[in-house]
């Protein structure tokens, strides 16, 4: 389903708030694979869209964040979040 996201600057904003989410949850959870893969998505994400950029096809293959999200993550309250942005790259 595509995103509710309308814009680059709302999923930038998205992406920036998700981060810093995903950055807290890590420092409470050190151990925790699951939001240690999706921290490093989010943060190759973040390289590659700066300015608008559109992540290629080959860089969108890499990414799983809203998988993991929805089936590992789901008692956090930023899976919701994730899986928003997962939808706005996957229609981009």
């Amino acid at each position: 389903m595509p995103s509710s996201l309308k814009s680059y600057a709302e999923f930038d904003q998205l992406l920036a708030s998700a981060r810093i989410e995903l950055e807290a949850a890590l420092k409470a959870e050190p151990n925790d694979g699951a939001i240690a893969s999706v921290k490093r998505q989010l943060d190759a994400l973040h390289g590659w869209t700066r300015s608008g950029r559109r992540p290629s096809q080959t860089e969108k293959d890499q990414l799983n964040f809203g998988q993991i999200a929805s089936r590992e993550l789901d008692s956090h309250a930023f899976a919701s979040s994730l899986c928003e942005l997962s939808s706005f790259v996957i229609y981009w």
